[in-house]
């Protein structure tokens, strides 16, 4: 071929290179334009690639005759598809906000959990704020042009809080100024969860540690009496001693039991025509006995007639024992010197809905104002080093295995009461009418 014909088809492919990339540049703006000032940059960058590419191809390619402006429409369109899509299924909350700190772009979970609507402020979207934050990020990088980050507290649109690492990152326009910021929330709620759950532990740990520690104390005393004792034929002081390594033993024994309860995952061994009014009685004659020299009477109040259901006799029991246990201390640790004896009542009724209700109620010293919220949050106990506080875990497991919950209520200086509500569906009189029956017969 002529060189004078090898220089007019360069330079017409030239021309058509320039022609392609002036109509991709073009295109990538239209996309740009519908996509948003944020992502109208990335676009133009993808649709220069594409040139480049283009070109690659028709130089390879001279004799396959080409449509550099239509191959690249179809590549900048599938372009835009994937980047959204990308956008769109990345599993963290994205948004873009701009000075004045406007949702101008958001992800699909972003938008799915928290309510995105028409100008409405970030703090107001995700932190349901009616002021700005406090050191707010967002405008740190418009400050600055640099990416920050920390932990923060989100709220959804159905009011759940949840934990989130934030990192804010500048989008710049075509004058490499700074148009927007793009934040990136990644959810570490079940990681805070653990963490916590964790430090729990080994806080709970180090208590009962304490605890069995201030036990064996105990056992050593009781040891040293009865072995004193039967060296003098004493039997007073054997017997003395010999209850203090019972009670002892006991207390170890419980705490065991209790820990190993909520340590280990558990299939509820659930029986029916289980009498809840029966597991009450067995409770106040194994506690009646054991507190009848420190001036605490345990008494019950039943319903009449007595009804049965399905659950787990022994949960129950355990959960009962643990609320009577920290009733009885709550009593012994009473300051208050007026009261002459207290009392521990353990109540079994069963509601017009179908569900038992067991209550327990003391007159001791209550659960200070400044603890309360913090009793089923954490080893919560209001007797220093004589509680490790899993009882009350042991109780909320309990009610969760029967899909019941727990309340209640306390006045420092009266006492309180813990109530445990477990819905049945299946609940029956021992006269074989149902509890259903009976209240609609009631009312009629």
């Amino acid at each position: 071929m002529e060189p004078g014909v090898n220089n007019a088809q360069n330079g017409w492919r030239g021309i058509a290179g320039a022609v392609a990339a002036s109509v991709a540049l073009a295109t990538a703006a239209v996309w740009g334009a519908s996509l948003g000032p944020p992502l109208a940059a990335g676009v133009a960058v993808l649709a220069l690639s594409a040139v480049l590419g283009l070109a690659v191809v028709v130089r390879r390619n001279r004799r396959r005759p080409q449509h550099p402006v239509s191959e690249l429409r179809r590549e900048l369109d599938q372009t835009k598809r994937d980047y959204g899509q990308l956008f769109s299924a990345v599993p963290c909350f994205i948004c873009v906000l701009n000075r004045d700190h406007h949702v101008i772009e958001a992800n699909a979970l972003y938008s799915e959990t928290f309510d995105v609507s028409e100008r409405r402020l970030c703090y107001e979207i995700c932190k349901q704020r009616s002021a700005e934050c406090a050191n707010c990020l967002v405008d740190l990088t418009f400050e600055d042009g640099q990416i920050h980050s920390s932990e923060e507290t989100l709220i959804t649109r159905e009011g759940h809080r949840i934990n989130v690492v934030v990192h804010t990152r500048p989008v710049f326009d075509e004058s490499n100024r700074i148009a927007s910021v793009m934040e990136v929330f990644t959810d570490v709620t079940e990681v805070k969860r653990l963490q916590r759950q964790l430090a729990l532990t080994g806080r709970a740990v180090a208590g009962m540690a304490h605890r069995v520690k201030n036990i064996l104390m105990g056992l050593e005393g009781g040891i040293f009496i009865v072995n004193d004792a039967l060296e003098s034929n004493d039997r007073p002081s054997i017997d003395q001693g010999w209850e203090m390594v019972e009670r002892n033993v006991g207390l170890v024994t419980g705490i065991v039991k209790d820990l190993l309860y909520c340590s280990k995952d558990r299939e509820p061994s659930f029986e029916a025509d289980v009498c809840p009014q029966d597991i009450v009685s067995e409770v106040r004659d194994l506690y009646a006995a054991r507190m009848s020299d420190d001036n605490v009477e345990i008494r019950t109040e039943l319903s009449e007639p007595p009804h049965r259901g399905t659950f787990d006799p022994d949960a129950i029991h355990n959960l009962l024992c643990n609320l009577v246990a920290n009733a009885i201390d709550a009593c012994r640790f009473d300051p208050c010197p007026d009261k002459p004896g207290h009392t521990v009542v353990i109540r079994c009724f069963a509601d017009g809905g179908g569900a038992t209700v067991f209550e327990v109620e003391d007159d001791g010293a209550g659960i200070p104002e400044d603890l309360s919220h913090r009793v089923f949050q954490e080893f919560f106990s209001s007797k220093g080093s004589e509680g490790t506080g899993i009882g009350l875990l042991v109780v909320q497991k309990v009610a969760e295995e029967h899909g019941g919950r727990v309340t209640f209520e306390s006045r420092p200086g009266h006492g309180t009461v813990f109530t445990v509500t477990i819905p049945n569906a299946h609940l029956e009189t021992v006269d074989g009418f149902s509890i259903a029956d009976r209240s609609e017969a009631q009312v009629s």
